[in-house]
């Protein structure tokens, strides 16, 4: 039965990561990169409403890449609980 809510991993991708040190060998980022490439030419389709994949690291791209998109900041960051 296919997973058609996504929010299910398949059995095989659980067994990659029994061995840690084997798991840190895997191409991560490159399996994210095509998920989300995978999902950003799902997202071309005129009847598809949402896209999935790791949202984040397209934006983060996008503000590197395309200096227009990042938001302006005024003032440094500062972080007031830690100032304390």
């Amino acid at each position: 039965m296919p997973n058609l809510s996504r929010n299910l991993v398949h059995l095989r991708w659980l067994l990659k990561l029994i061995d840690f040190r084997v798991a840190g060998k895997l191409s991560w980022g490159s399996a994210m990169l095509a998920i989300l490439y995978r999902e950003m030419c799902g997202a071309t389709k005129p009847n598809k409403a949402k896209i999935g994949g790791c949202l984040s690291l397209l934006q983060s791209w996008a503000w590197f890449r395309f200096l227009f998109l990042h938001p302006q900041v005024n003032h440094p960051y500062t972080f007031p609980l830690i100032m304390r």
